[in-house]
């Protein structure tokens, strides 16, 4: 593998884990509010008002928006942004712990993500199940990928 695949594939591992962040805020928001994970868009909870894309990227939007909403400048909780980096850290450092071993590595994120959204969400059983399923499904899609990638 060339540096500039290496430097690509690191790239979209941090991308990768921040998006994973950010659903993870967003199916743990639904999932304890008992709202539905997948078919309704992302909104300000304060005032209700659709986010569009650009404000849906994690942590730029957050800095973008200066930590406010667009439309009714509510703030936005700094755990949003703080989880995001969390896991784009957790991603980038794991990857390039194990980048060789791209199963294990799925394996390994997708098994803590399912214990800290089953910590967090205990009490809603049927929002809790799809949370773990498209968590299950992302990671399936990102081991398979790295693992044909690094053949």
């Amino acid at each position: 593998m060339t540096s500039f695949q290496f430097a690509v594939l690191f790239f979209c591992t941090l991308c990768f884990g921040s998006i994973i962040g950010a659903y993870f805020t967003t199916a743990e928001y639904r999932i304890q509010n008992g709202l539905p994970l997948i078919t309704r868009k992302c909104y300000c909870p304060s005032c209700s008002h659709v986010l569009t894309a650009v404000h849906q990227i994690p942590l730029v939007g957050f800095f973008l928006l200066r930590g406010r909403c667009h439309y009714c400048h509510a703030p936005i909780p700094v755990r949003y942004p703080l989880i995001e980096g969390g896991f784009l850290a957790g991603y980038g450092l794991s990857f390039l712990l194990l980048f060789r071993h791209p199963v294990l590595l799925s394996a390994l994120w997708l098994s803590a993500l399912w214990l800290l959204l089953i910590f967090r969400c205990r009490r809603r059983h049927h929002g809790l199940l799809k949370g773990l399923l498209i968590f299950s499904a992302y990671h399936l899609v990102y081991g398979l990928l790295l693992f044909a990638i690094l053949s």
